[in-house]
This record gives structure tokens, sequence and C-alpha cells, in this order.
């Protein structure tokens, strides 16, 4: 064995099998911020044979005091290139395959294909829900986590254990991001190294968190962890997540921006009615309406529109099919 990692192979729940199984692992990461960057440096550090790097971001120097694979010379710069390139020099020996593209429904079966555990690190509920499905689908784990000001959660998914939208069926009419209020430095390398440590005690075969939610007020160092394991997707969690290219002509498609978001961003594509939906009892649909398409910039008002649709139908007792558009 490599005496690169005599540290942690000295530890008994880890060995020299556990340091093969973790030479043997391979990891789809989802997301280079805060989470994501220490995320990455514990993997890389632990050796895996292969960390899937996934980003669409820059570089911004507001976010430095919590992404530290980055310096104030990469601002401006994809994140993805400027991750690879210390997480390369940090070990050369991992596989490090990097992609500076969003994570849609068109891409992410490909982008997961073939891994033993998807990591969740873009702590943005229309991706957690898209990282659900695919987890779901290819049958493989989804370890996810999220933090703002100085709390947060990590858990593990799918598989064996429930599904994230079935722990999370109803999304926030607003998420509150770190843009908005804020987080510290710490708190982010608290949740992102127990993230990582999950990652570690599943490459390697030990018990996880599978099945339970950790949450860590990481002001008041208080802890607590609750029973998920009973959850179970609901009609609300049924949002269908689609993208541009998967539009069909048959779709009634809604943008629920505002007026002034749609005017000065319309959407590429056909759209047939504009409204908020914040009362959605109130749409008319055409009669021969198979599937209902919500849009908006980021997916996540989409969603919630989506969920509200899903309610009333089921209350009403005729529900069309309802998709929520993501951007590529």
């Amino acid at each position: 064995m490599n005496a690169r990692y005599q540290r942690q192979t000295t530890v008994e729940q880890i060995g020299s099998n556990g340091q093969q199984a973790l030479a043997n692992g391979r990891v789809l990461l989802v997301g280079l911020g805060g989470l994501g960057c220490v995320v990455a440096s514990q993997l890389v550090g632990a050796g895996i044979d292969e960390l899937r790097l996934v980003e669409h971001d820059c570089v911004d120097v507001s976010n430095l005091h919590r992404q530290h694979l980055y310096r104030e010379h990469d601002a401006g710069k994809p994140k993805v290139e400027m991750a690879y390139a210390a997480l390369h020099a940090l070990n050369s020996h991992v596989n490090l395959p990097h992609y500076n593209t969003r994570i849609h429904p068109g891409n992410a079966l490909e982008l997961a294909s073939g891994v033993d555990l998807i990591i969740d690190a873009a702590d943005n509920f229309a991706t957690s829900y898209l990282l659900s499905d695919v987890s779901m689908q290819l049958s493989i784990p989804l370890l996810s986590a999220s933090v703002n000001q100085t709390f947060g959660y990590v858990g593990l998914f799918g598989t064996e254990w429930p599904s994230f939208r079935a722990v999370f069926p109803k999304i926030p009419s607003q998420q509150q991001s770190c843009n908005e209020v804020g987080v510290t430095g710490p708190s982010v390398g608290l949740l992102g190294n127990l993230q990582a440590q999950e990652a570690i005690k599943l490459l390697t075969h030990q018990p996880t968190l599978g099945g339970k939610l950790l949450y860590l007020d990481c002001w008041q160092y208080q802890v607590s962890t609750m029973d998920v394991s009973g959850a179970r997707e609901t009609s609300m969690s049924k949002v269908e997540l689609i993208d541009q290219t998967q539009l069909r002509d048959s779709d009634y498609v809604i943008d629920v921006r505002s007026d002034a978001e749609v005017q000065s961003q319309p959407q590429p594509f056909k759209v047939h009615s504009f409204q908020a939906l914040t009362s959605p009892h109130a749409l008319t649909l055409p009669s021969d309406c198979q599937r209902v398409v919500l849009a908006c910039q980021t997916g996540h008002r989409a969603i919630v529109a989506g969920q509200r649709l899903l309610h009333e139908f089921e209350s009403s007792g005729d529900a069309p099919h309802v998709a929520a558009l993501l951007p590529r």
C-alpha cells in the first residue's frame, strides 16, 4: 500500500482493504462552491480512483472566504478549471474528468454513469431533485448537504434509503441562498467535511447515515439526527424535470416569472401563458392538454409552481402531467 496513505490506513475502520476500496472508488461531484471545495480536497487527498467535477460558474472574490481551492488571481475564471489545477497538484494520481457545464436533464445520466456515489454539493433544490431522479434511476446513492448562515444538514439518499424527493417532498417557495442570508466559512467547512466523511465511509463499506438526516448548528455546537427511513414520495414531489430539448409541440408552456423578468430576458421557446401562479386554481388549461410545463430562470420557481398545480389538481381529481424546465 502506498506510504502516502499510511496515516489513514492505520485507522482501524479503513485499513488496507478500505484504502483499496477508495483506490477503486469513482464519484460524481456536482458543485464546486464551498461544500464542493472541501469535499473534493478530502476525497482527492484520500486517494480515490476518479472524481468527476461538474460546475458551470466562475470564481468570485466574495466567495473566497469559504471556497479555498481558489485564489484572488482566479477571479472571473471557470471554477472547474481552477479546481482541477489545484486538485491535480494535490494528488496527480487521481483521475479528474472535469466539465465546465451546468448539470441538466439532458446530460445528468451520462455524467453519473458508472460511478459509485453521486455527491450533491450544489446547495440548490432544483439540482438536488434532478440528482435524486438520477440516483433512483441508476441505483446510485446520493450524498447531499446544505448550509447557510451557521447551520446545515447532510444526508444519504436513494438505493436502500428514501430518495431526496421523498425526504423533501415540498421545496420552499423562496430558497434562501448564501448570497441573500450569508454564511460563515467554518460552517461550510464543517458540513463539507461531514459530507466527505460520509463519502469515505460509504466507499469503504462502513455503516453510514443512510436513512437519517444529520443537522448541525455550527454556532451553538448542537447536533441532532432525524430518522427519515419511512419517508415516501408524494404526489407533490412528482414534478418531472426536463430541459428545452425535451419540449413537445403539444406542451402547454407557462412562464412563471414577473413581467419585468420576462421582458428583460424572454424565453428562447414558445410560451403559451405568463402568470406567477400564486393562485393555481384560477388556471384554465386547454381541454386537450397532456402536459403542463412551467418555466422560470433557474428552475426553482417552476418546481414550486408545479407542486402547487399538482396539489390543486389532486384535490380536483383531474391532473395532467406537470413538468418544470431546468436551464442548460
